[in-house]
């Protein structure tokens, strides 16, 4: 009869069944190899190419244009302040003069437009104010201070009205001094500023009532 075998006498019978195997030569011959066979031998990784033209990646943080002063280019604009109300006039020309009427408005740079405003002696003051305005100087001498109605001032120098309205609704500081600068009035419809050739503007509806 044939006896069982043991757990033990089975595993010695099955691992001298099994081949060894070989490593000491594979390693040898590993060994020998030089690098560049080494690098020869190794196969190559096919790169990845995506057909069609590459796609651009959006910046996280969309970037916030400044502009500097000549980038926008400095435009010449023509003003008939006839029938126009003073105030709502002024604050138009301010807007001009300073460049916000542009998309690349920038608040420290000069961007704005050079404004050359005609028939200023024909402009209009809502109400009573031509004769309760009074427009103030001082002589710097002791009780020197003089007063003039907007009456008195539209008769002897009408661009003064528009000139004093204009700087008043800048912001005050040195860029509000470079685009004063830009700002050209004329009592009547002569201005010397024909070989620039000012572009008239369409001002909207600003109230041509009294």
């Amino acid at each position: 009869m044939a006896t069982k075998k043991t757990d033990t006498e089975e595993k010695e019978t099955k691992k001298a069944a099994k081949p060894k195997k070989e490593t000491a030569p594979k390693a040898e011959a590993k060994a020998d190899q030089p690098k560049e066979a080494k690098k020869a031998a190794a196969p190559k990784k096919e790169a990845s190419k995506k057909e069609g033209p590459a796609v651009k990646r959006a910046p996280l943080m969309p970037k916030t244009y400044f502009a500097t002063e000549g980038t926008l280019g400095e435009q010449w604009k023509l003003v008939d302040a006839a029938g126009i109300p003073l105030g709502r006039l002024s604050s138009h020309i301010a807007n001009m003069l300073m460049g916000k009427t542009k998309p690349g408005y920038t608040r420290f740079a000069d961007t704005g437009d050079n404004v050359v405003v005609v028939n200023a002696e024909k402009v209009r003051l809502t109400g009573d104010k031509i004769n309760q305005k009074t427009y103030y100087h001082h002589t710097q001498f002791p009780g020197g201070i003089k007063s003039k109605t907007a009456k008195e001032v539209l008769s002897s120098h009408p661009e003064r009205l528009v000139q004093l309205a204009v700087y008043r609704m800048l912001p005050r500081g040195h860029m509000a001094r470079k685009w004063f600068k830009k700002l050209r009035v004329y009592a009547g419809t002569d201005h010397p500023h024909k070989a620039q050739q000012p572009e008239t503007v369409k001002l909207p509806n600003l109230g041509h009532h009294n």
